[in-house]
């Protein structure tokens, strides 16, 4: 019995051991990188009497492959066509504008950017008409992501006080230039938009940008991005009484910043789950 116990107790031992040179780490499964989640950026506006077309066209993109995969933003800057119309909420602002202007010209609408990739032959990010953002949709979630992005917003509802907070994980060196940008966007706000030739009073407008946390043209990523090394980033914002939390959204996508301003990866998450 005693030389049973004692090599039990040897072989816990040897057990133990081996464990403390050789500790199991389980990853975060929230900063894996399983799948491309592809950026659409609209141009839209209250009087823009095609972009009803382009708004629904996302929207069943997104139904289609799932808000993680697709995240669609509606930036207000349509020139003419977002002057808003008499007691109706001005949906723009100089840094919303900057931002459009900040992605590339932008000719007829609808239009939009799909992961802000310049296509063959030509001129501009934007892509008209809309019945080619499917295609391209789906040709750029068969990219293999190069990074992870994680969200973690933690909002007050008394103080409307948001923080948010931004992991990056690389499975590989990334190298060059590259900028992170923050958005606020909210969903489903009833107010007017031209629909063809009629004034639709009860319009649901989707995906809108409300803020730009970051700089429109994001802020530089001075970290180097290794693999498997995470970078963390913290921001903090006030939501205006006017916006309801539990329609609003941050949007965070990794971009390079150098002659290209192709996104790498994207991500969204409510402000209240």
């Amino acid at each position: 019995m005693k030389n049973i116990l004692y090599c039990f107790s040897l072989a816990a031992l040897m057990f133990i051991t081996a464990c403390k040179e050789q500790p199991i780490i389980i990853p975060d499964p929230n900063l894996n990188v399983t799948g491309r989640t592809v950026l659409v950026e609209e141009i839209t506006g209250v009087r823009c009497t095609n972009c009803p077309t382009g708004t629904q066209t996302l929207v069943a993109l997104q139904q289609q492959y799932g808000a993680d995969r697709l995240v669609v933003v509606s930036i207000h800057a349509a020139g003419p066509f977002s002057v808003p119309y008499t007691n109706q909420e001005d949906y723009r602002s100089a840094e919303i504008q900057e931002l459009a202007d900040y992605i590339g010209q932008y000719f007829g609408f609808p239009t939009a950017s799909i992961d802000r990739r310049l296509l063959v032959g030509e001129n501009s990010i934007f892509i008209t008409p809309h019945s080619r953002w499917g295609g391209e949709v789906a040709q750029d979630l068969q990219e293999d992501p190069s990074l992870a992005i994680t969200l973690e917003n933690t909002f007050d509802p008394s103080s409307r006080a948001l923080s948010i907070k931004v992991g990056l994980l690389p499975d590989q060196q990334i190298t060059g230039e590259h900028r992170l940008t923050v958005l606020i966007t909210q969903d489903s706000i009833i107010s007017q938009q031209l629909d063809g030739s009629t004034l639709v009073q009860n319009y649901v407008h989707r995906h809108m940008v409300r803020d730009v946390v970051t700089a429109p043209s994001g802020d530089n990523i001075t970290e180097a991005l290794e693999a498997g090394q995470l970078v963390n980033k913290t921001f903090n914002v006030s939501l205006p009484a006017t916006w309801e939390a539990k329609h609003c959204s941050v949007v965070a996508y990794v971009h390079r910043s150098d002659v290209s301003k192709e996104i790498l990866q994207a991500a969204e998450k409510h402000v209240i789950e």
